[in-house]
């Protein structure tokens, strides 16, 4: 009998070691998915040791919690960064819930850190949803607050918050979170500048922070902004409190300065605010006016009326901050 030659053992064992490589691969695959489909069904039933207290009973943490800073906040959220970059971030924080009983339906827990209250504010008011219904967390006073059919948006103390969901169904789940992460965090008053709004024909959750740049004014920072409906038009009124008088003076002669220069033309004042003015800026009506410490007036009005009352409301509102 002839013995195998060298190239024919060599062979031999070549296609021995490929048929062990796939079947220890087949193997491999298998009891990975396996494991996969088991850590999905069960997951939500281990539930570590180190549970968050404001974590609702039927959920448990879900993956792994992520961070984002400054360099890295667009990997997360493409697109809207450059708002929060502007506004004072300083950290993003992300985590996730499951309910025990389907790991199919989770909960995402996004938390920004801001420089400050106002900072949280405001991007909680400038990303404000359409859709968006009053939510009431917290009793209190100082926390902000609205609801989506499918999520929850707050701003409390230094903090953004935000709690979206993977499906329906999940609105408890995420109102009782929100409750709880509000009694978690430090107490902090209500933001004083919204109060200086008058209440008639306020949309109360139309009130906005814009930090930078307000108006496209280079150098006009801390405007708080608030929509009324006056005879059917909408008219977004403005306040932001300065350091003195003088410099809530400077600011409105130069933005009057900066509307003449963008086309604006002058329409005269309203009598029974001293030192205001009214301009004419293409087909809408802006009225700039300075009050004690304060800068304020409406922008972009349609109807020339509605802008003069509004105005005059927030004038006479802030006559009342001064005593």
């Amino acid at each position: 009998m002839r013995r195998a030659g060298a190239v024919e053992t060599c062979i031999g064992v070549f296609i021995l070691t490929l048929l062990l490589v796939i079947a220890g691969g087949i193997y491999i695959y298998s009891a990975s998915s396996q494991k996969t489909a088991y850590r999905y069904s069960s997951i939500v039933s281990r539930v570590p040791s180190s549970v968050p207290s404001y974590l609702p009973g039927d959920l448990a943490a879900f993956g792994r919690e992520e961070t984002f800073g400054p360099q890295t906040l667009s990997d997360k959220i493409d697109g809207k960064a450059d708002l929060y970059l502007a506004t004072g971030f300083v950290k993003l924080t992300v985590k996730r819930f499951a309910k025990k009983a389907d790991a199919k339906s989770w909960i995402e827990l996004s938390i920004y850190q801001m420089r400050n209250q106002a900072d949280a504010f405001s991007v909680y008011s400038l990303q404000r949803r359409k859709d968006s219904k009053a939510l009431n967390i917290e009793s209190a006073g100082g926390v902000s607050a609205y609801r989506t059919e499918d999520a929850i948006f707050f701003a409390a103390g230094p903090k953004y918050f935000e709690i979206t969901s993977s499906a329906r169904g999940l609105m408890d789940d995420m109102t009782i979170l929100a409750k709880n992460l509000v009694k978690a965090q430090p107490r902090y008053d209500a933001l004083k500048t919204e109060s200086f709004f008058p209440q008639e024909s306020l949309e109360p959750s139309s009130i906005s922070l814009h930090i930078r740049d307000v108006f496209a004014f280079s150098g006009l920072d801390h405007v708080y902004t608030a929509v009324y409906t006056d005879r059917g038009c909408r008219v977004t009124a403005f306040i932001s409190k300065r350091k003195n008088p003088k410099e809530a003076a400077d600011i409105a002669d130069s933005y009057g300065k900066f509307l003449l220069e963008n086309g604006g033309t002058a329409a005269g004042e309203i009598a029974d605010a001293p030192g205001s003015k009214i301009y004419k800026v293409f087909d809408t009506y802006e009225v700039v006016m300075h009050r004690g410490p304060f800068f304020a007036g409406a922008h972009e009005v349609d109807k020339l009326d509605s802008a003069k009352d509004v105005a005059l409301r927030v004038y006479r509102k802030l006559g009342e901050a001064e005593r």
